[in-house]
């Protein structure tokens, strides 16, 4: 191996290095502000997605609460465009298609990684939704995690890229993170909800 060989294999080395450095302080950071958050699941969502988005380099986030039946609302978002924000606002609870991206996670509840919104047959028989996320939301890939609390679907972790650049594994894998503590700090903030009813109770 050439010495400009080694130094490109150090380069890269140093740049991994760097880059699990930054996720593990964003995931640090994130659990911190669960655990001092007090119910107030606002501030930590805006934190998971914010950071999510740092470090899968995504455009947009949007965490639907999952409503049964195929059905979800947008519950907190990050970076999204104001038009699709709005939309989504004047849906309120949506009754997804099966072959959309949320509709194919609650079947199979695994991860969905959509390459090109725009390519697939969806896009072209004008679904709401799928019309919405590209043309509005100008998204083309994008990957929908389910949100698991046991073995119950409580919600969708989506993230957006206004290119055509799919989402590899590594950063999948780093999405799932990112999804099951939104769950953690929704589970902690019903929590402390539910104590504070019992406390004005007694």
């Amino acid at each position: 191996m050439s010495q400009s060989d080694h130094a490109a294999v150090i380069s890269e080395l140093a740049l991994s290095l760097e880059e699990a450095i930054g996720r593990e302080k964003a995931l640090s950071e994130v659990l911190r502000i669960i655990s001092r958050s007090r119910g107030d699941i606002d501030d930590v969502m805006a934190a998971i997605l914010g950071h999510a988005l740092i470090l899968c380099d995504a455009e947009f986030g949007i965490l639907f609460e999952y409503r049964r039946n195929r059905r979800f609302s947008a519950r907190f978002s990050r970076g999204i465009p104001a038009e699709f924000k709005d939309w989504l606002e004047a849906q309120g609870v949506i009754a997804v298609s099966a072959e959309t991206g949320l509709g194919r996670m609650e079947t199979v509840q695994d991860i969905i990684n959509i390459v090109d919104v725009r390519s697939e047959e969806l896009y072209r028989t004008e679904d709401p939704l799928r019309a919405a996320t590209a043309d509005l939301g100008g998204a083309r890939s994008f990957v929908a995690i389910p949100m698991l609390s046991g073995d119950s679907l409580v919600g969708a972790f989506t993230i957006y890229r206004q290119q055509v650049r799919p989402f590899n594994a590594q950063v999948t894998a780093l999405a799932q993170t990112f999804a099951d503590q939104s769950v953690i700090a929704l589970d902690n903030a019903r929590m402390i909800s539910e104590l504070r009813a019992v406390a004005q109770v007694e």
